[in-house]
């Protein structure tokens, strides 16, 4: 009897950081983008319309700036884009969803910087709307001198959204009550610290982007002092980038239990 021929093992496919990319897109951008979650989109877009139109009288560029630079962008974004991130992040720590994650041939830091970035863009295309809805109030109320202000505006929402999405990435990884992180977070660091009129209040990433814009609307108190906007969208980068590098660490250090076999 002839002895069994010998099999070579496969070569071994290195991974494709490229396409990698792409499928953490595709998936990341099919369950965001889902038809079935634009109604909870629109719904708040339409909130935040009645809203800031009830608010705001015609012609008063204080009460504009005011909602837009303080209730919109620095308390209201904040919230969301952290809860949609730390959401993003702990549904892709599920049982179920970790036996296909940790299966695929790319490290675990890599995706989720893969994950962040993908769930970064399509949250900042959704926040586009709500800058819409706040252009569409300036100009229902007839605010004056608000277009000049609109790409600081815009650049404001950038980088909030960067920064509170990479904290939401970073709760979310540390525990799956990272809403309870966030609530903490929010009442000693932004609301508290970041109001202290002390050196410490550069702490709170609203203080910089509050401090950035004050300058920079009309009828401003003009009391911040203003790193600038090169500096702020720098800081707060920054931020980002060391709490995702924090969470990447967290996240390759974890012991995570995929879905139990099914029985027999």
């Amino acid at each position: 009897m002839s002895p069994t021929p010998s099999v070579p093992p496969a070569p071994r496919v290195a991974p494709n950081a490229g396409h990698a990319l792409g499928g953490v897109w595709r998936l990341t951008a099919r369950r965001l983008l889902a038809p079935a979650q634009w109604l909870p989109v629109l719904a708040l877009l339409a909130g935040l319309a009645v809203l800031a139109s009830a608010v705001i009288r015609d012609g008063n560029s204080r009460q504009y700036f005011n909602w837009a630079a303080g209730f919109y962008l620095t308390f209201l974004l904040p919230i969301m884009a952290f809860l949609s991130s730390g959401g993003a992040i702990r549904d892709d720590l599920k049982s179920g969803t970790v036996d296909y994650v940790l299966t695929r041939p790319v490290r675990r830091p890599v995706y989720l910087v893969f994950k962040f970035l993908s769930h970064l863009v399509c949250l900042q295309l959704l926040c586009l709307l709500g800058l819409a809805v706040m252009v569409g109030v300036g100009g229902f109320r007839h605010i004056p001198d608000f277009f000049p202000v609109l790409p600081w505006l815009l650049l404001g929402q950038v980088i909030t959204v960067t920064a509170f999405a990479a904290l939401g990435f970073l709760c979310g990884v540390i525990t799956s009550k990272f809403l309870v992180i966030g609530l903490f977070y929010g009442a000693i660091i932004e609301a508290g610290v970041g109001n202290i009129p002390i050196q410490l209040n550069r702490l709170a990433m609203t203080h910089h982007v509050k401090a950035m814009l004050e300058p920079l609307l009309p009828h401003a108190r003009a009391g911040l002092v203003a790193d600038g906007p090169l500096a702020t969208t720098a800081i707060l980068l920054a931020y980002a980038a060391v709490m995702l590098a924090a969470a990447a660490v967290v996240f390759s250090l974890q012991e995570l239990a995929g879905a139990r076999p099914a029985e027999a």
